[in-house]
């Protein structure tokens, strides 16, 4: 427990450098050593302790005393928080402890995702791409290996299928339904694709979460814990979402007051067609994303690429060409990748227990007549 405490702090404290370079276009590894981002000077190692430099300091940096954010501290706590939780959830409570260890690394490492992405989504309203790319190639690579080792409950489905490709499928059609359901209803975006390319990720997740025994019975045995993970992220995001509505309506309102009708053409524009939604749902089903991704990133891989016209109109236009307004999201909208986050942590700490029950309420087994 200790070791997972102090793990988690660890990695919390690079998790608030991600947090502030990747909305910012800034690299993990330029700059090299952690900057006060207000002197911009470097932080030494007596200023990087985890917690404890946030608390001895006065919340205030060593050489130009501007505050620091309590963002700071409550992200290296809730780190360790949940990586004790996490660990205590999977080995302490697990059965077998050949198959908990790489389950339970699978899930620190997709949690430690997962908190970059829940900071980021709620203060900019997007996620970046690497990292919807990491919370699916990790639930990827922990099924691979679950096959590679013939665990239970990672058999191929009909024998050549990861289950977890199964899942992330079944993920991108829920929330790109209601993407697609929001622009037939309202010709405006329901969802962002980033929460769409989430759901893949989690989805993926969520079928190494159930049980092998029960994940033996079949592939939609597989997906019992969807419909509390969708049902988590959904009240959560109307409870604590009508709040932050009422919190920012004022000030959103009155940046909108300022610039009437801004957004009616872009959005008209952004939306296009129904083929085009559809297009966009299809492109994370065929991770679209990750492909776009290593060319924009490897520049000898980018010259081929840029080279052959028909691989060029898929993946070069939408990085070369891909605007970048400034978005000032209105009164009523609110981020909803938080609030997939904390579904997802809440189906994995308490969704197989109240499946279980709710089942064997709803199905009651036979009683057998007395002999």
């Amino acid at each position: 427990m200790v070791v997972a405490f102090l793990g988690g702090i660890t990695i919390g404290s690079f998790l608030n450098a991600v947090i502030y370079r990747l909305p910012r276009n800034l690299t993990l590894l330029e700059p090299k050593h952690s900057i006060c981002p207000i002197c911009k000077n470097s932080l030494g190692p007596i200023d990087l302790i985890p917690l404890l430099s946030f608390l001895a300091l006065g919340r205030k940096c060593r050489q130009c005393k501007a505050p620091i954010s309590w963002r700071y501290f409550n992200v290296e706590l809730l780190t360790g928080a949940l990586f004790v939780a996490l660990y205590y959830r999977v080995v302490v409570l697990g059965t077998n402890l050949h198959y908990d260890a790489p389950e339970c690394i699978a899930l620190l490492l997709f949690t430690a995702v997962l908190i970059p992405i829940f900071f980021i989504d709620l203060a900019t309203f997007t996620i970046p791409t690497s990292l919807n790319i990491l919370v699916f190639l990790i639930p990827l690579g922990r099924d691979l290996w679950g096959v590679a080792t013939h665990e239970p409950g990672h058999a191929p489905l009909w024998g050549w299928l990861p289950p977890s490709i199964f899942g992330a499928v079944v993920g991108v059609l829920i929330f790109g339904a209601v993407r697609v359901g929001g622009w037939l209803w309202k010709r405006q975006e329901a969802m962002g694709l980033g929460d769409v390319l989430l759901a893949r990720g989690m989805g993926a997740m969520l079928i190494s979460a159930v049980p092998p025994e029960i994940a033996a019975n079949g592939p939609f045995s597989l997906l019992r814990l969807f419909p509390l993970w969708v049902l988590f992220a959904c009240l959560s995001g109307i409870i604590v979402g009508l709040v932050m509505i009422r919190l920012r309506a004022p000030a959103v309102a009155s940046v909108s007051a300022d610039n009437p009708g801004e957004n009616a053409e872009e959005d008209e524009d952004e939306e296009g067609t129904l083929l085009k939604q559809l297009g966009a749902i299809g492109d994370c089903l065929i991770l679209g994303d990750l492909w776009g991704y290593l060319v924009y990133n490897i520049p000898p891989l980018r010259k081929w690429v840029c080279r052959n016209p028909s691989l060029r109109k898929w993946l070069c236009p939408p990085i070369e060409e891909r605007p970048e307004p400034e978005f000032v999201p209105a009164p009523s909208a609110i981020p909803f990748g938080p609030f997939m986050v904390i579904g997802f942590l809440a189906t994995v700490f308490c969704g197989e227990p109240l499946t279980a029950w709710y089942l064997a309420y709803a199905l009651p087994k036979p009683t057998e007549p007395p002999m």
